[in-house]
């Protein structure tokens, strides 16, 4: 940045300082949850708001209590486990990605907000969401030098019933806190497919084998660190698939971010 471009930013950084606090006297933003009035959470080191925002008492509803869980697949285990090559519910499990970073499970309150998140109208729901990732897990996230953020994708025509996706939103939002290049479109789903929740867990497997493919000439992707996100995290069958696809085209690692993982007993 040269000095000109320096005194510039300066001199309008009070008057927008001064804007943003009119704009939000005249209109406090409100948790797109519960729509409480909510005070922004500054970044002081790049003077942006990070907006939308939960209020503290949905935040403090969702966040879980100090616990212990699997890096590997994000559950719960008991403080003597050992979960080095993961914990007893995912050992078994041939998971392709490194590990997952999450919020919490996908229960009570924060299992609601997912839910309402896919809404067709409700991407300041899910930008929130995100946003609580940032809050809570942000040096997790930028332990992983992530060089690049990318959506779990849809297939085209689900997109054409329902443009909104919760997880392009969240990716999005990471993307922008992490400062990273957001690959919307590099991952796809070439094959249509039943909605997984509607399986067993062995019929998810084989209803998404092959379903994903990274675009041709993915030199984004070579030898890179990849944020794959979605909403919620089951058994980890299409966070899983879409790894494949993702090394296949030369990926070095990938790392999964949710905002839930369901557990075994609410599958």
């Amino acid at each position: 940045m040269s000095d000109t471009q320096r005194l510039i930013r300066r001199s309008i950084w009070p008057l927008t300082q001064l804007g943003r606090a009119a704009f939000r006297f005249v209109f406090p933003p409100s948790c797109p949850l519960c729509h409480r009035d909510v005070e922004l959470h500054e970044r002081v080191d790049l003077g942006r708001s990070i907006a939308p925002v939960l209020c503290d008492l949905c935040s403090a509803d969702m966040l879980p209590p100090p616990s212990r869980c699997c890096l590997r697949c994000g559950l719960l285990v008991g403080p003597h486990a050992l979960i080095d090559d993961g914990c007893p519910h995912c050992r078994s499990q041939k998971f392709r990605f490194r590990r997952v970073i999450r919020v919490g499970l996908y229960d009570n309150l924060l299992r609601t907000a997912c839910i309402r998140a896919k809404g067709t109208t409700q991407s300041p729901l899910a930008a929130a969401l995100a946003n609580l990732m940032w809050l809570q897990e942000q040096e997790e996230l930028d332990a992983e030098r992530i060089d690049v953020i990318v959506p779990v994708p849809r297939h085209w025509t689900r997109r054409l019933v329902k443009p909104h996706h919760a997880a392009e939103t969240i990716s999005r939002v990471l993307a922008r806190r992490l400062g990273k290049p957001h690959g919307r479109g590099l991952l796809r789903k070439i094959k249509w497919t039943p909605d997984q929740s509607d399986l067993t867990a062995a019929h998810r497997k084989l209803n998404l084998k092959e379903a994903f493919a990274v675009r041709s000439r993915p030199r984004l992707l070579v030898g890179k660190t990849v944020l794959l996100v979605d909403d919620i995290l089951t058994t980890g069958t299409t966070a899983n698939e879409c790894t494949r696809a993702l090394l296949h085209a030369g990926v070095a690692k990938v790392i999964v971010a949710v905002v839930a993982v369901v557990p075994p007993n609410s599958r």
